[in-house]
């Protein structure tokens, strides 16, 4: 009944356009909301490994002439650069500063299989001295996690291979 009403009057109803913007906001404005969210997020996922890299290259321009703060181990020196060049975006408990020395580059392990899991070992002079610098980044949206991850964070990671001073 009501679509021989609707076709009798289709001209009354079709030139009508009152609330074609809140219709199209309805449709299009929650995907525009999700690729907004997704661009924030890759932002900072972007923010925080550069900041990693920073703080790495810091890290390892002072272990690897094996000098430390008065009162403080080389681990100690290190973590604590890498927090301050992190600029505050990174929670240093979080946080896991890897170093592992081997005896020359050709024994240092692809990137995939270097270890993260804490240990410290900053090598003798002339080692080759491996610093990996890993965070596990908790997505802001779960939405955008969902999407970019099959957990809700990310392992963000940053490495940097040096030789030891000679002593």
């Amino acid at each position: 009944m009501w679509v021989r009403f609707f076709l009798k009057n289709k001209k009354k109803y079709l030139i009508n356009s009152q609330g074609a913007t809140a219709l199209e906001m309805a449709i299009v404005g929650p995907l525009f909301l999700i690729l907004l969210l997704g661009v924030f997020e890759v932002g900072m996922i972007m923010l925080i490994k550069t900041s990693m890299e920073m703080a790495i290259l810091e890290t390892v321009r002072f272990g690897r002439t094996g000098n430390t703060v008065s009162g403080q181990t080389s681990s100690q020196t290190a973590v604590g650069l890498a927090t301050t060049y992190s600029f505050g975006l990174i929670d240093p408990s979080k946080m896991r500063l890897t170093v592992s020395a081997y005896p020359s580059y050709a024994a240092v392990p692809s990137f995939s299989a270097l270890p993260d899991n804490g240990t410290q070992n900053f090598g003798t002079p002339n080692q080759v001295v491996v610093y990996t610098l890993t965070y596990d980044w908790n997505f802001f949206t779960p939405l955008v996690g969902n999407l970019l991850s099959s957990s809700d964070f990310i392992t963000i990671r940053a490495s940097s291979v040096v030789m030891n001073e000679p002593s």
